[in-house]
């Protein structure tokens, strides 16, 4: 029954599956949250424990555009192999930008991409709603994707 695992697992174990939030993340989430409601200073309290976590200078800036792209640098180090990145830059509202030029670098250097490769416009943004639930609602139109 336990392939895998050369012990039991234990009883209380559950076939529920948890996201799981790391503290750096979270924090540079309220900090992100703080800077876009015209809390700027608020802001800074989070963004440099996660900074300071790291060994890192504080910052110390108010100014609400080079604080956005603070967070977002900040946020791209700090959860880097962890699949944020693309649901920043969709929340953020600069996932077709960043991509076109990430494909733009790499159809320049791997020559067997295709044009079609990397074209990342807004209506990718969403997934098409699954096929069983169109079939329940019948009311319901596809999204355009």
């Amino acid at each position: 029954k336990y392939f895998f695992f050369p012990y039991k697992i234990p009883a209380y174990n559950t076939d529920q599956n948890w996201p799981i939030f790391r503290l750096g993340g979270v924090l540079l989430l309220l900090a992100e949250a703080l800077n876009e409601n015209n809390q700027s200073g608020d802001a800074l309290a989070p963004l440099n424990r996660v900074r300071f976590r790291a060994g890192l200078d504080d910052i110390t800036t108010t100014d609400k555009d080079q604080l956005r792209e603070i967070i977002a640098k900040e946020q791209r180090i700090e959860l880097a192999f962890e699949n944020y990145r693309w649901l920043d830059l969709v929340r953020t509202g600069k996932a077709a930008a960043v991509m076109t030029a990430h494909g733009a670098e790499m159809k320049s250097l791997y020559g067997y991409l295709s044009a079609d490769s990397y074209n990342v416009t807004a209506k990718k943004y969403i997934y098409p709603i699954p096929f069983r639930e169109m079939q329940l609602n019948p009311t319901w139109v596809q999204n355009d994707y």
